[in-house]
């Protein structure tokens, strides 16, 4: 597929899920989660990642009375990276300059890591004093959830170094990147994920390969003396992302995993392809298990 067709499909897969909804299950019970609609006169502040890397602010509201609003930062013009990242596919070294492009899918807020910051909430008392790891954490915002909850250490996870370096500056500003720890890490790659008591993935299935890695991954850690909580969340659903159906054949004697669907109502986040925020309403699906007692919900 050329560069072209491949910033249309994108494009036309972030507007119809952002303009209409998208699901693989469309006939599938949704919980409706209206978020605070924001002030668009409040202006984010604006930064420079290292002295050059242009980045600003955003308030997520994750409207909890334990967590109101956590701050990231992005990058200020995503779709400049999307654009490099994909124009690559030109080039006959396309996987070296992909690898120092980075990927540009984590320089952005996700709806999947409002609501698996929402679920980390009703999960507090599990949080607290816990290590909590985050695959794909991206710009942070479930990160630093998870550190305002007080878990001990929340090793927050990236194959991307730009990625990491916008998460690890969002966790310092808020105080909290003494909790963080910001770590380079290839899903792929043979080594085992660090000890946890809670991993969380929110919106990293971005296609079927990497989804099937997820899966091995919770497989992974399932297998363990003492497996961690997982909760997993994704407000993209591409088609062939649905990797619970392995997961279970692994494990026919536990109670199977199951998506629960919920509609994230006033999202305001990057246009990604285009430039400016958008305000949308976001089908997300999430899986979260493993909690044990809960004194919480």
């Amino acid at each position: 597929m050329n560069t072209r067709l491949h910033l249309i499909t994108i494009a036309l897969h972030v507007l119809i899920c952002r303009c209409y909804g998208f699901s693989a299950n469309v006939n599938a019970a949704k919980t409706v989660i209206p978020l605070r609609v924001q002030d668009e006169k409040i202006k984010p502040q604006k930064k420079k990642l290292d002295g050059k890397i242009p980045v600003r602010s955003r308030i997520v509201p994750i409207d909890t009375k334990e967590v109101d609003t956590i701050t990231i930062w992005e990058l200020e013009q995503p779709s400049k990276l999307m654009e490099m990242w994909w124009s690559a596919d030109l080039d006959p070294s396309a996987a070296v300059k992909k690898e120092k492009i980075g990927d540009p899918f984590g320089v952005i807020m996700w709806p999947g890591s409002i609501l698996a910051s929402k679920e980390l909430v009703q999960h507090r008392d599990q949080i607290a004093n816990s290590t909590v790891l985050v695959l794909g954490a991206g710009t942070g915002v479930e990160a630093q959830c998870a550190a305002l909850l007080g878990a001990s250490k929340v090793i927050a996870i990236d194959i991307s170094k730009l990625t990491l370096k916008l998460l690890r500056f969002g966790a310092e500003q808020a105080g909290v990147g003494d909790v963080v720890e910001p770590m380079q890490f290839d899903l792929f790659s043979k080594e085992s994920l660090p000890a946890c008591d809670i991993m969380v993935a929110a919106d990293v299935l971005y296609n079927a390969e990497l989804a099937h890695q997820i899966g091995k991954r919770v497989v992974e850690v399932q297998r363990r003396d003492c497996p961690p909580a997982i909760l997993i969340t994704d407000s993209q659903r591409f088609h062939g992302t649905d990797f619970l159906q392995d997961v279970n054949e692994v494990f026919p004697d536990r109670q199977p995993l199951e998506w629960e669907y919920f509609e994230l109502q006033n999202v305001r986040g990057s246009g990604v392809m285009i430039a400016g925020d958008q305000t949308y309403d976001a089908t997300t699906r999430m899986v979260s298990t493993g909690w044990g007692l809960d004194t919480n919900k």
